[in-house]
């Protein structure tokens, strides 16, 4: 219902939508400035560049057992043995929530075949074909 994604947006005076405050995005982002503050319970900010141009936060309240996981050499998947480049994997704990993600792709992707049209691809496919967007 918003495939100009306008809700994650900013008002012309600069303050954020409702959604775009929520998000953790905006959060980390503007932690620290008019109030805006992280979960201190689920990141510390560990260091900003001079010019605060970037910052740098860590994940607090992770489990012994994934940080075990991820540090045992056998859940590395390289591509050859010893090698220093390897795919990442994250730990069974997160396995769960990892089930029910939607990989991002190209919202302009419209040779896709057998997937349901987002409606952002729905709004250019009429923009283009001479129709409103709200004469769906």
């Amino acid at each position: 219902d918003d495939p100009k994604c306008n809700k994650f947006s900013f008002y012309s005076d600069n303050t954020p939508t409702p959604m775009m405050a929520k998000s953790l995005l905006y959060k980390l982002v503007m932690h620290g400035q008019t109030g805006v503050q992280v979960n201190q319970a689920l990141f510390k900010e560990v260091h900003t560049t001079q010019n605060g141009l970037m910052r740098v936060f860590k994940v607090m309240n992770i489990s012994e057992e994934s940080k075990a996981w991820v540090k045992d050499p056998k859940n590395r998947v390289c591509d050859a043995p010893g090698s220093w480049y390897c795919v990442g994997q994250y730990p069974p704990a997160l396995e769960k929530l990892i089930s029910k993600r939607k990989n991002f792709a190209q919202l302009e992707d419209f040779n896709k075949v057998g997937q349901v049209r987002s409606a952002y691809s729905q709004m250019i496919e009429q923009e283009r074909s001479g129709k409103g967007y709200s004469e769906l």
